[in-house]
């Protein structure tokens, strides 16, 4: 075939996976039509995660085999997405989907609050049931509830909200049509639609001679949706005050009454923070245990979207993906704000004082709003007050886009009023009577007292327009955009902040107390009267508010956040959740300001390590069968505060772990020939104040040679397997290690029983060390998100240098420590060339009694102080005087020191060992679930 001049080539593709064919009326069709706003590629990954959802959750089971299916004939999954990312956009593509695939009826469980209800339902109104109201779309399904009781301001009883009538269930189903609810996660509307799926469906689909589908997508599953077994276990089952709203929910399809045995059903749970779902399983309804996935987000790295096959299953993924749009398509979460924008001083750390903050965090935002408003040439926002339109269009058209900024004082009530009332302070209102007048009448504009101060003194506004640019040139550099950001004079600043952003902003408290703003609005306003438009009313706002803004409200076009909140137990599910700078902000990302204390600011940065690190644990699952996924906290901060009873589990070994289980001295001990086959090596007598304390190898080990003599060991009284609570652990954080770079020679973990349970783990455990040294190797080149460093808890080893980590990695030392027994005859040890004298520490039930030997922590220079610093005599260093740590410093080499211990009445000499660890190496530390099998250890 000839080329035509001035066309395109024509290709022919080839689908290993061919997309399947859409009808130009599908569901799916009609939906990808209303997603607009997307680019091709983030419209194409909207598409690909849905059908991953789909086909690896919805429709994964075959109804035809029940041991697919849970006794409830139920399936319940999980689908975790990002903060502010388009969780909403995945749930509604899958609902799509999931129709075309022949999913009957659809349940979106949307918000616990009526504002929250509605916002999706008028967004699953305008995008999935897009379209004319006429009756083709009527006929096509069943909406329930309808937009006329949904949608208005008028109360109905909830009967009547979530009315299904009989005849048109039965027509709709029949005929192949969905039935699509939207329900607010409340309990009594809960009750209310469970009533009426019993009354009007349940009889219907046990008619249909089929088997019946239900979808149920749990918008914020982890707010609501979330059983704890330990505060619940003390309540009374009947009076006791018991979270129902998770009952309710698996009511709908699993209801005391019953339902039909030919009905079956699918639960997702969607949300940003998944912690507290994980680690409820074994008692919550809902806890996902049949599947879970991720969603993508855009950025400039990641394994591309295959938008050629959206259906290809196999594709690789990755927790982001390339965005050929650029940066004003990125997700700016805490990637963009936390690491990668590190150089662009996106986080401000707050000083001490609280006056000081609110100017520096509002002068920042008026200069931001001045700068947006002069690159969109648009009406300002003290202009657009008085403007008056002729079409909603035209209001929306003129005038510049919101401009927003988030003060978070407390958690409290009175103190968001307070907070507002600060800032009107500030900026010169002369009182707080004034001040709370203007606030209650929801119209606190900044006075003109603080113009006079900016004219009077422009020193502190001007330094953050220099602070932009360099902010802008730093992001450039980052992320290899062009062209570069365009920045008006300062001049020209100063005279918007003068006319437009100082009098046009508006300070109000959202949050639930009945004197506070319903919520920020966005959209033009019509006057009855007259018909014409006015623009929006939140064009320039500085919102105070507490735990309302932490779910569901977006603050458009938001750069700034002054979050001056403080926990004595910080939560990270719930801290996750307050980040409401998250979002889409790519296009003015170099004009976004955090500020928070440099400790809040540290949790931050932590919470996005561990967030990304589960993120990726769940990614590699889903494309090759890796392990669940470790729910992760750190030392300073818990996952989530809906769980009661949770532990935290390290897993190095700390830093002087005594490996307590012994071998019989009845029996020859096979460590000793372990010991033996090593110290046919050059060794040395260490000798310290003129006494022989023992010997010690002339050479030390790498980390791979230490691990593989632990492993070396055996007992016959201790013999872990390969399933446990430990061995899950260290499979996890290897699936993770093998995610960014694949690991040469796995596992880990190496118990005696490789294939079985074997015996119960214990914390000071030999093989447990053998693979903490592993994984320290790994890590060595791997940024692993997700775990911190060892006596530095606070620092996170994915920002760690890792060539010095590299150059700094500890060699071990191996000595053995004489006691003062006999001389050992009867064992392959005394055929070394030197004696080797036992102790005698106690030994009951195959455990010493003791571990380390005594320490004299007032030894001076010349002087033992200890076993701990056994190797330092050999090597002529200091031992320290004192220290407020057990770990050696970072960067210095560890020890194995092994005993040879025999009483007299013993027939043969058995071998224990301690091992002392430097600092700077990985730690991780796993949240567990009140009552799993553990194993415990005391924290040095």
């Amino acid at each position: 075939m000839r080329a035509v001049p001035g066309r395109a080539p024509l290709v022919e593709h080839v689908y290993f996976n061919p997309p399947a064919p859409q009808q130009a009326d599908s569901w799916w069709a009609r939906y990808k039509a209303q997603l607009t706003g997307l680019t091709d590629t983030a419209r194409a990954s909207v598409e690909a995660d849905s059908r991953y959802i789909l086909r690896c959750g919805v429709l994964a089971a075959d109804t035809a085999k029940s041991e697919e299916w849970s006794s409830r004939r139920s399936r319940t999954g999980l689908v975790m997405g990002s903060v502010q990312s388009g969780k909403t956009a995945s749930m509604l593509g899958v609902s799509a989907l999931a129709i075309d695939g022949g999913v009957d009826i659809i349940i979106v469980l949307a918000g616990t609050r009526l504002s929250l209800w509605r916002q999706t339902y008028e967004r699953l109104v305008q995008q999935l049931d897009s379209g004319k109201d006429d009756v083709q779309k009527i006929k096509r399904r069943l909406l329930c509830p309808l937009p006329g009781i949904a949608l208005s301001d008028q109360t109905h009883p909830l009967a009547t909200t979530y009315r299904l009538p009989p005849a048109q269930v039965r027509q709709r189903l029949s005929q192949g049509k969905p039935v699509i609810i939207v329900a607010m996660k409340q309990t009594d509307h809960l009750h209310a639609l469970a009533a009426s799926l019993r009354a009007n469906v349940f009889s219907v689909v046990k008619e249909l001679g089929r088997t019946a589908h239900m979808l149920l997508l749990d918008d914020e599953a982890d707010d609501g949706s979330i059983l704890d077994a330990v505060v619940e276990s003390s309540q009374d089952p009947i009076y006791g005050r018991l979270k129902q709203i998770p009952r309710a929910i698996a009511n709908l399809w699993d209801p005391p009454q019953g339902s039909p045995d030919n009905l079956f059903s699918t639960y997702i749970a969607y949300t940003a923070t998944p912690q507290a779902n994980h680690l409820q399983e074994d008692h919550n309804p809902l806890a996902p245990r049949d599947f879970m996935i991720a969603l993508r987000t855009p950025l400039d790295v990641g394994h591309p979207v295959d938008t050629t096959d959206p259906g290809n299953l196999n594709a690789p993924r990755s927790s982001t993906y390339p965005e050929p749009a650029g940066i004003r398509s990125y997700y700016t979460g805490g990637e963009v704000f936390y690491r990668r924008g590190g150089e662009g001083g996106l986080c401000v750390p707050t000083t001490k004082s609280a006056q000081q903050d609110i100017a520096d965090a509002v002068r920042a935002f008026l200069v931001a709003g001045a700068i947006r408003l002069h690159r969109s040439g648009k009406l300002g926002p003290a202009s657009a007050i008085t403007a008056q339109f002729d079409t909603e269009d035209e209001a929306l058209a003129s005038v510049t886009s919101p401009h927003s900024m988030l003060y978070h004082p407390s958690a409290a009530i009175l103190d968001h009023f307070r907070g507002a009332e600060d800032i009107l302070l500030w900026a010169g209102i002369e009182d707080r009577a004034t001040t709370r007048k203007l606030l209650d009448a929801r119209d606190a504009r900044l006075p003109d007292t603080l113009v006079n101060d900016l004219q009077a003194d422009p020193a502190p506004w001007a330094q953050w327009l220099d602070k932009y640019v360099a902010s802008a040139r730093a992001i450039e550099d980052e992320f290899d955009t062009l062209p570069p950001k365009s920045f008006p004079a300062w001049q020209t600043v100063e005279t918007l902040l003068v006319n437009e952003i100082i009098p046009g902003t508006r300070v109000a408290v959202v949050n639930s107390d009945p004197n506070a703003d319903d919520r920020p609005a966005y959209a033009p306003s019509q006057d009855p009267g007259t018909g014409r438009w006015s623009a929006a009313r939140d064009l320039s706002t500085i919102f105070v508010s507490g735990n309302v803004m932490a779910r569901g409200l977006t603050l458009e076009g938001m750069t700034t956040a002054l979050f001056q909140r403080s926990s004595a137990n910080p939560l990270a599910d719930t801290q996750m959740q307050m980040q409401r700078w998250f979002g889409y902000r790519g296009s003015y990302i170099e004009l976004c300001r955090v500020f928070a204390s440099s400790d809040q600011l540290a949790l931050f940065r932590a919470y996005h390590d561990v967030d990304e690190a589960v993120r990726a644990a769940i990614t590699e699952r889903m494309m090759s069968g890796a392990p669940d996924p470790t729910v992760l906290q750190g030392l300073n901060f818990e996952a989530t505060g809906k769980i009661a009873g949770v532990g935290n589990f390290p897993l190095s070994p700390g830093a002087r772990p005594f490996v307590t289980v012994i071998n019989d001295g009845q029996q020859a001990d096979p460590n000793a020939d372990v010991v033996a086959d090593l110290f046919a090596r050059p060794s040395s007598d260490v000798t310290v104040a003129n006494v022989l304390r023992g010997r010690i190898l002339n050479v030390p080990l790498e980390l791979t040679e230490a691990a593989e003599l632990l492993d070396r060991l055996t007992f016959s009284d201790y013999q872990p397997g390969s399933e446990s609570f430990q061995a899950d652990i260290w499979n996890r954080v290897q699936a993770r290690a093998h995610a960014v770079a694949p690991l040469p020679d796995p596992p880990f973990y190496r118990p005696p029983v490789r294939d079985g349970k074997g015996g119960v783990p214990k914390r000071a455990c030999p093989y447990a060390i053998a693979a903490y040294l592993r994984l320290w190797l790994a890590s060595l080149t791997r940024p692993i998100t997700g775990l911190f460093v060892t006596g530095h808890p606070g620092d996170l080893w994915s920002y760690a240098d890792l060539g010095r980590k590299t150059v700094g990695q500890p060699r071990f030392w191996v000595g053995i420590r004489y006691g003062d027994g006999a001389a050992v005859s009867n064992s392959s040890l005394a055929r070394l060339p030197f004696n080797i004298y036992a102790t005698r520490k106690s030994v009951a039930g195959g455990e010493l009694k003791t571990t380390w030997g005594a320490s004299d922590p007032i030894a001076g220079p010349g002087q033992f102080r200890g076993d701990v610093y056994f190797d330092y005599y050999h090597r002529n260093l200091a031992v320290p005087m004192s220290s407020d740590t057990a770990w050696r410093p970072s960067g210095s080499d560890g020890q194995i020191l092994f005993y040879v211990n025999q009483h007299p009445g013993d027939l043969y000499p058995t071998v224990a060992v301690g091992v002392c660890l430097p600092a700077g190496g990985p730690e991780q530390f796993a949240a567990t679930r009140a009552g799993a099998a553990t194993v415990t250890r005391s924290l040095p």
